[in-house]
């Protein structure tokens, strides 16, 4: 069977994630599914209460799609915001978010979860019976070996109104334990091989990442951090028998399972830059200074461009920036740039190693 030739990104949204898949190539749009965690207002410890109300929070989600992804399918979950929140109206979320993006005729798909709650399950129904597009269904390695499994996602598309050929399904295995390899390949090809949902869905999608939850251990300088979910998904897709589907491939991009939720200022990190190569992230570490932390960009960028693996400046947008900045045409930025720039070089690296995969 043909190795699926699209990429889904997991992508909590943030500015440094919707400038990165603005600045994509159109033919990488092409190839690109983003999976967007809609994230709930920061959290103000000073004060003790979040930073912003939820209305000001989603009010600008549907622009920001429109502006930075438009007329570009993408899947949005709403599994970061507390389930007893509403909107002043008394909306559910999700609804608000849905009912502006239909306004505005985007190509949005809900995101659900066996374990969500009633209201959650409620609005998703509604969102499929207004929209027509089907649901993105997220499920982890061991709930997909739960031999009801199969049964308990046929209730719930019974509930929600949908047809298994309009599931998108989500393999989400977070960042497993990789080593050994092999027993893990075929505990994943078991649940591949099973039929039912993962036989009659619209797609299935394999996501995992190994980024670490911090940067602490790598050394000053340049560190290689290998990318084992891409190594593991490469291994799977030589080792599936002929008459398994073959899953898509996702990631967390350049991000970690764990979202940050602490108080942020104590939490300010060394200065870095990540990028992906060829099966590994290179990432450029300085240690973090009182002040002037940007100082450090343009020499990490001159050590990732001297390294021997750096892409070009040409490949992506982001690769051009780290050029830029270490030949100082471009600003040394801030967190969020440096954010963009690591995704969307991610990103546009990815879909290019698929391409290579699949023979497309």
């Amino acid at each position: 069977m043909a190795i699926p030739n699209y990429y889904v990104p997991l992508l909590r949204w943030r500015a440094g994630e919707y400038r990165a898949l603005k600045r994509l190539s159109d033919a990488c749009r092409q190839r690109t599914v983003p999976l967007i965690e809609v994230l709930p207002p920061d959290y103000d410890f000073a004060l003790r209460q979040p930073k912003k109300h939820i209305d000001e929070q989603l009010k600008p989600f549907a622009k920001q799609i429109e502006d930075h992804w438009p007329g570009r399918p993408a899947l949005v979950d709403g599994v970061q915001i507390d389930p007893p929140t509403r909107m002043s109206d008394g909306r559910h979320p999700l609804i608000f978010i849905f009912d502006e993006a239909r306004a505005k005729g985007l190509n949005l798909v809900p995101v659900t979860a066996l374990n969500r709650d009633a209201s959650y399950q409620q609005s998703i129904q509604g969102i499929i019976a207004a929209d027509r597009r089907g649901v993105g269904l997220r499920c982890g390695l061991e709930e997909a070996l739960d031999p009801d499994f199969d049964a308990n996602v046929r209730a719930l598309l019974a509930q929600l109104g949908c047809p298994a050929n309009a599931v998108d399904i989500l393999l989400d295995l977070g960042n497993p334990k990789f080593d050994p390899q092999d027993p893990l390949i075929a505990i994943i090809t078991s649940v591949l091989a099973s039929g039912g949902i993962f036989a009659s869905a619209r797609s299935v999608t394999m996501l995992a990442t190994s980024f670490p939850d911090s940067l602490t251990s790598l050394q000053y300088g340049l560190d290689v951090l290998p990318r084992r979910e891409w190594l593991l998904y490469k291994a799977l897709m030589a080792a599936l028998p002929d008459p398994v589907r073959r899953p898509g491939f996702g990631d967390y991009a350049v991000a970690a399972v764990e979202f940050p939720k602490g108080d942020m200022r104590f939490m300010r990190g060394s200065p870095n830059v990540r990028y992906a190569v060829d099966d590994a992230w290179l990432v450029a570490k300085a240690k973090r200074q009182k002040s002037n932390n940007n100082h450090a960009y343009p020499g990490l960028c001159g050590a990732l461009v001297a390294s021997g693996r750096f892409a070009g400046s040409a490949f992506s947008e982001g690769s051009k920036y780290i050029d830029g900045c270490r030949l100082g045409t471009e600003k040394m930025g801030n967190p969020t740039t440096w954010k963009w720039v690591a995704t969307n070089h991610h990103i546009t690296k990815v879909v290019a190693d698929l391409a290579r995969l699949s023979g497309t």
